[in-house]
């Protein structure tokens, strides 16, 4: 916690006695004070729950409060309940007493006698201390001031008020110093109070936890330092009122300013730390509630979508992109199934397109679903944040959420859902349940089939051979359905080297044109990557790459954790994203190999020396067991980074070339200083 402004630059002050007086404002020099003997003072527990004490000190400075107010005031007493009950440790209180009242003024003097209250309090809890400090004030203070109002009719209490010379208290009631300590809402005394209050609180927030939040760990470091500070001020507020009662010197203004400003800094930071733990406090009550009613038990749709984004029962209304008008949450998705689209405004338009065409098939179909569009948004937002939000949006037809929505259940959505840079489509059922998660991978490989994306759904898509789903969209050769249909042999290439390319197709011409292979051996080659007029598509390939992500992710979903129990052909293909070349070899539509480029072209040299295998084997058998044996006597490990993909990836992978399982590195990413929702 930092100091008070002003109080700690030891060149506005030229005297050594000036230096020494603001040194105690430091907070290592304070924490040095208390924390080498009363580090672990909260290790005891008291019996009496602190907001008792806080209370009972609450009903007697608002009754003392009272008394001044009508003495000052001249008007009626009036009167006050108090009904907290306590059972103080009195000896303690006694002994706190003996330390407030009658010493000499200065803040030397109070933190002195800080000290000494520390030392009577040790083992106490830190909020006990100051608590207990503030209830032997207040009882004190009370005890002044409870004879005055009987002392014209009353013999006894006219006694007791001279003698505790409450009159001389009754002379300072205007003054600035007493309405400093005790008579307004913004005292010292007051102040401390609710630092107390605050104290407590946070200190309640602890039992929620088995281990403390980065923001209630760091409040819990401050309660130390607010501790000495509560104290020492009830101190220096108790020197200030004995010396009304004696006549003496009493503390400096500046002092007493000094004193407020420190409690007044001291109570902002308190409040600051309380409202980031409060809204932790939230975001933890809001996700445990979203785990039980979409993992366990099944509610509402459209409460767990109103909880998902305010955490609340009731949300802001959100837009029908049909009409362009807002429509309530819960009108429009109860007894839904609901499609998220989760996504940040970078978005592709691929996936737009894609789920254009999920949208226009399900309404096609009249089936009972909704998809809306959750964006995520960091803060602050800026305008060209706001502009690109309102261009996706226009281009949407579903529901989308409004720009200015603050995700509340964000925790949730990156934790249990995993959401991460790639766009994430969960679907729920009318019950929220969740019945595929994450569909954007579904919808890349299978676009309209995917529908209804169930799991079952799923396994009868998986059952083609996974070239069909991820090859054949991506090129145009128009004789490509009946070389499929009539089984024949097909070489699908591609890669990032144009002069690999180059090299491929040269010498695929001279295997065509060997007459072992006309001898009715004769294969087909299919580019990858050309659009519709033959030129190179680098969009198209992108897109490629994102299906043959999409389709090992969801088989390894739907097969198991292992990429060993999913395709190691289409792992393989994804382990040559970056390589110069790669080759596909299917009978049909069926997988046969996968081979890197400069494998397949050394096989392509390698001819002369296997070609012989022709006249006992088909070309593709051919091909294939001498591809094996050339790739035994070259093996070399793949390596395959995961894309920042959402939802569930693959925690183990067996390496495609070998039995073993991949190693993972795993990378720490910091976003301490970026927007979170």
């Amino acid at each position: 916690m930092a100091t008070a402004p002003g109080l700690l630059d030891p060149v506005q002050s030229s005297t050594f006695k000036e230096q020494m007086r603001k040194r105690h404002y430091n907070d290592y020099f304070v924490y040095g004070s208390i924390n080498f003997k009363h580090l672990n003072d909260d290790s005891t527990k008291i019996d009496i729950p602190i907001p008792n004490y806080i209370s009972a000190i609450e009903s007697i400075i608002t009754a003392t409060n009272r008394i001044t107010d009508t003495v000052h005031h001249r008007g009626s007493e009036g009167s006050l309940d108090v009904n907290v009950v306590i059972e103080p440790p009195l000896c303690i209180l006694n002994h706190i007493s003996s330390e407030l009242w009658c010493n000499p003024p200065g803040i030397g003097s109070a933190h002195e006698n800080t000290l000494t209250i520390f030392e009577i309090l040790a083992n106490y809890p830190w909020e006990a201390k100051a608590a207990l400090t503030l209830l032997a004030f207040a009882t004190d203070y009370g005890d002044l001031w409870h004879p005055y109002p009987y002392s014209h009719t009353d013999p006894l209490a006219k006694s007791l008020a001279i003698i505790k010379r409450v009159g001389m208290l009754k002379k300072h009631l205007d003054s600035l110093p007493y309405q400093q300590v005790l008579l307004n809402p913004n005292s010292l005394i007051q102040m401390c109070l609710q630092a107390i209050k605050r104290m407590n609180e946070i200190r309640e927030f602890k039992k929620y936890y088995l281990n403390d939040p980065l923001e209630l760990a760091s409040a819990l470091r401050q309660i130390p330092l607010v501790t000495y500070w509560v104290i020492h001020i009830i101190v220096a507020s108790s020197i200030e009122l004995s010396s009304y009662l004696t006549e003496t010197k009493n503390q400096t203004q500046r002092y007493l300013n000094e004193l407020s400003e420190t409690i007044a800094l001291v109570l902002a930071r308190l409040e600051k730390h309380l409202d980031a733990i409060r809204e932790q406090h939230e975001e933890v009550d809001l996700y445990r509630w979203l785990v039980d009613h979409i993992e366990h038990f099944h509610t509402n749709i459209a409460l767990v979508v109103s909880k998902l984004l305010s955490g609340k029962p009731e949300t802001n209304p959100i837009i029908d992109g049909s009409t362009q008008k807002e429509v309530g949450v819960h009108e429009s998705l109860s007894g839904k199934n609901v499609v998220l689209l989760i996504s940040r405004l970078d978005i592709s338009e691929d996936d737009i397109k894609a789920i254009h065409n999920i949208y226009d098939e399900l309404k096609t179909r009249d089936t009972n679903y909704e998809i809306v569009w959750i964006p995520i948004i960091p803060e602050p937002y800026h305008e060209d944040d706001r502009k690109r939000y309102e261009y996706l949006r226009s281009t949407m037809k579903w529901y989308s959420i409004q720009f200015t929505t603050r995700i509340s259940g964000m925790r949730y959505i990156e934790e249990e859902w995993q959401f991460r840079e790639d766009p994430l489509v969960v679907v729920l059922n009318p019950n929220s349940k969740v019945e595929f998660m994450n569909a954007i991978h579904l919808i890349r490989v299978w676009e309209n089939e995917a529908i209804p994306f169930t799991q079952a759904r799923t396994e009868s898509l998986l059952k083609k051979h996974w070239p069909e789903s991820t090859l054949l969209k991506f090129t145009h050769q128009p004789r490509l359905p009946n070389l499929i249909k009539s089984q024949k042999s097909i070489i699908f290439y591609g890669g990032r080297n144009p002069s690999w390319i180059q090299q491929f197709e040269e010498k695929v011409e001279i295997l065509k044109n060997d007459p072992l292979i006309l001898d009715g051996s004769s294969f087909e080659i299919v580019r990858i990557g050309k659009d519709a007029i033959g030129e190179d598509d680098p969009k198209l390939m992108a897109r490629f790459w994102k299906v043959q992500w999409g389709y090992f992710i969801v088989k390894s979903q739907i097969k198991g954790l292992s990429a060993s129990e999913t395709s190691e052909d289409i792992l393989r293909l994804i382990s040559y994203q970056n390589e110069d070349g790669w080759a596909v070899v299917t009978i049909g539509s069926a997988p046969l190999l996968v081979g890197s480029g400069i494998l397949i072209l050394r096989l392509f040299d390698d001819f002369p020396k296997w070609k012989q295998n022709l006249h006992f084997k088909a070309f593709p058998n051919a091909f294939r067991d001498s591809f094996n044996e050339l790739a035994m006597k070259t093996h070399e490990c793949d390596r395959v980074i995961f894309p920042e993909f959402s939802g569930w990836i693959p925690m183990v992978v067996n390496c495609p070339g070998c039995p073993r399982f991949m190693q993972k590195d795993i990378t720490f990413k910091c976003c301490h200083g970026g927007s979170r929702m």
